[in-house]
């Protein structure tokens, strides 16, 4: 006897795709990346023989809700797991419907909502999910698949699984509804050493042509280094915990797999704190160079504290097309109340090493953080007007419950809403006010910001390349449709 297991991204919404990761569980725009946490529990799953596993990434395909039904109804899954997006919770919910209306039981994955107790059981007493995974997926997922297989095994004709899940009690790292309460078990320890984690389970899905960055071209692959992020940002959903770091043996060895196996062109390293340790990341790009992995072009994320210029220049010999920084606020008050880490300095250092290794560096602001007034959002725009980014993506501070900062605002009065669909970092529309701005003042100013920064003629003559006219008609297409959304009041990345 088998378990079927099929593991779910759901659609997209609203014509957005979502990302369901580990560190990032919200809309997006502009880009489409696999779904690398569902890809690795899948990779766990199929460890055991015992197991029937699928994966379908809806979202990755595009895929609608009839599709998902249609496949639901062709495989016949006895245990259906999924991942929702914090802001696309009822869109995402529309899965779990379908598959307990096929009789399979449903697990649900998010981080936010696993570290907000409230949310969590509020879920499950709805009886939307049948179990909830509250600890690191890939420890969790081979268990309570191996306890469902051996219920289903002893069930009596005409029984069902989901009739009674009080054989979970054992499962670490979940919690059910059962005998009208919700029970929650003991959490399961991390993955220790995350070298020996299985890499993801692409091969389960048809091609990797739908992923990109907008800028990543396909085929194209997620690739985690280290897991965890310590640091303290008030305003982070994902921070807090160890960072734990694979071999660069491994590193090495997986992105060789996905240029054999599957072609990949382009790669994003899908890590919190990438550059926590330079002598490792310095190391990883030597060999990547060695054997050849430097065609592949690939882009990060990291903090201004935590780059040298030896290490910069060593990521770009390697592929590295471009990074992103989190700059956050121009403001040196606003970036010590969100507990940032970085300095102004820091950032200006990071940047010039950029400018002067000729590397594109992608600038994260954010409008309406504690502390903010007008006068701090203009500090920002002449910070970056300083430091000149290839592009500045402008969020608005977006408080998700599991943060420090949500609870400033909430004890101040500042929320405006908790209604989690309008949760969206990218939106047009604030979740909050600050104590000197209202919501329509934050759209004024962010407004502003984006024009100042897009429209000055200098930034644009410099996003020309004299003998690369594809980078041109490209660049030009996607800084005139971001301002055509920010014109027309449209969410903007």
């Amino acid at each position: 006897m088998k378990l079927k297991i099929m593991l779910i991204n759901p659609p997209r919404v609203k014509g957005f795709p979502v990302v369901r990761e580990e560190r990032f569980e919200h809309k997006d725009i502009g880009s489409v990346y696999p779904p690398l946490s569902l890809l690795y529990m899948a990779a766990v799953l199929e460890k055991n023989p015992a197991f029937d596993v699928k994966v379908l990434d809806a979202n990755g395909y595009n895929i609608d809700i009839k599709g998902v039904k249609e496949a639901i109804a062709g495989f016949m899954p006895d245990f259906v797991i999924t991942r929702c997006g914090f802001d696309t919770q009822k869109e995402d919910f529309e899965v779990l419907r379908i598959a307990k209306e096929a009789g399979a039981i449903t697990a649900l994955r998010s981080r936010i909502i696993a570290d907000v107790k409230e949310i969590r059981d509020e879920i499950l007493m709805t009886r939307i999910a049948d179990i909830f995974i509250n600890s690191e997926p890939e420890v969790v997922v081979a268990g309570l698949a191996a306890e469902t297989l051996k219920h289903k095994e002893a069930l009596e004709p005409g029984e069902s699984l989901k009739d009674n899940l009080n054989f979970l009690v054992n499962v670490k790292g979940i919690s059910f509804f059962s005998r009208e309460k919700v029970m929650t078990t003991f959490p399961a320890a991390e993955t220790a050493d995350i070298d020996f984690l299985p890499y993801p389970a692409y091969h389960l899905l048809p091609d990797l042509k739908p992923y990109h960055t907008g800028v990543m071209e396909p085929p194209f692959a997620l690739v985690q280094t280290t897991r965890g992020c310590p640091f303290q940002c008030t305003f982070c959903a994902f921070g807090r915990t160890k960072c734990r770091e694979r071999s660069v043996g491994s590193v090495i060895n997986e992105l060789k797999y996905l240029r054999e196996k599957f072609g990949i062109k382009s790669f994003l390293f899908f890590d919190d704190t990438l550059s926590i340790k330079q002598g490792r990341v310095v190391e990883l790009c030597g060999r990547m160079t060695e054997e050849g992995l430097d065609k592949l072009k690939w882009t990060a994320c990291t903090r201004a504290n935590l780059v040298s210029r030896e290490m910069l220049s060593s990521m770009k010999k390697a592929g590295m097309r471009e990074i992103a920084i989190g700059i956050e606020s121009g403001s040196a008050a606003v970036l010590e109340k969100a507990k940032k880490g970085v300095t102004l300095d820091d950032i200006r250092q990071a940047a010039k090493w950029c400018h002067e290794l000729g590397i594109m560096f992608y600038g994260l602001a954010i409008i309406g953080l504690p502390g903010e007034t007008q006068k701090t959002i203009e500090e920002t725009v002449e910070f970056i007007k300083e430091i000149d980014p290839f592009y500045t993506q402008f969020c608005f501070s977006t408080p998700f419950p599991n943060t420090e900062m949500y609870c400033y605002y909430e004890k101040k009065g500042l929320l405006l809403t908790k209604e989690w669909e309008k949760y969206f970092p990218l939106s047009d529309e604030p979740v909050i006010r600050t104590e000197e701005l209202t919501a329509e003042q934050l759209k004024e100013l962010r407004a502003k910001a984006y024009s100042k920064i897009l429209m000055r003629p200098g930034y644009l003559l410099r996003q020309i390349r004299p003998f690369d006219w594809k980078w041109n008609i490209t660049g030009l297409v996607k800084i005139t449709d971001r301002i055509i959304r920010v014109i027309t009041g449209r969410p903007v990345r």
